[in-house]
């Protein structure tokens, strides 16, 4: 019990957090954070091919992995995930606009995964692929968007 008043974060000017601090910090440091790290930026990946509207495909498929964590989408919500993150740390650039021809291999990974995605969901190939990747801090800083029109 004394841990988790320890940490709740609601008890940060309490009475009851002053009395059990110095029992358990020197032993039993823990935080909100030790069951998921904090992130850092948040990620938008929007998506237009077809003659379809835009849509953020990363957000509909963490929203579809929440509502059914059984349902098959944790796979590519890692793939999602992981594949933003390292295309966000290898962008230097901020806010541009681009016809991609190859050259980040970061881009390539992500960019094979959405199509992946793309085919599976609508049972063909998508043409005319238009992207949006939108980074921006959890701090409520920069922001930085990305827009890119496949070649084909």
């Amino acid at each position: 019990m004394t841990v988790l008043v320890y940490a709740y974060p609601a008890n940060d000017g309490s009475k009851l957090k002053n009395y059990v601090y110095p029992y358990v910090y020197p032993y039993f440091h823990q935080s909100w954070s030790m069951f998921a790290p904090i992130p850092k930026q948040n990620f938008n990946i929007y998506v237009r091919h077809d003659g379809n509207k835009w849509h953020d495909v990363f957000n509909e498929i963490v929203l579809a992995h929440q509502r059914n964590r059984f349902g098959g989408y944790e796979n590519i919500s890692l793939s999602f995930s992981n594949a933003i993150r390292y295309y966000a740390s290898s962008v230097k650039k901020e806010n541009s606009i681009e016809v991609y021809k190859g050259g980040n291999e970061n881009y390539n990974v992500l960019l094979k995964i959405i199509v992946h995605y793309l085919s599976q969901k609508n049972g063909s190939r998508p043409k005319d692929l238009e992207i949006i990747i939108r980074t921006s801090d959890s701090y409520g800083g920069k922001y930085n968007s990305h827009y890119y029109k496949t070649a084909e």
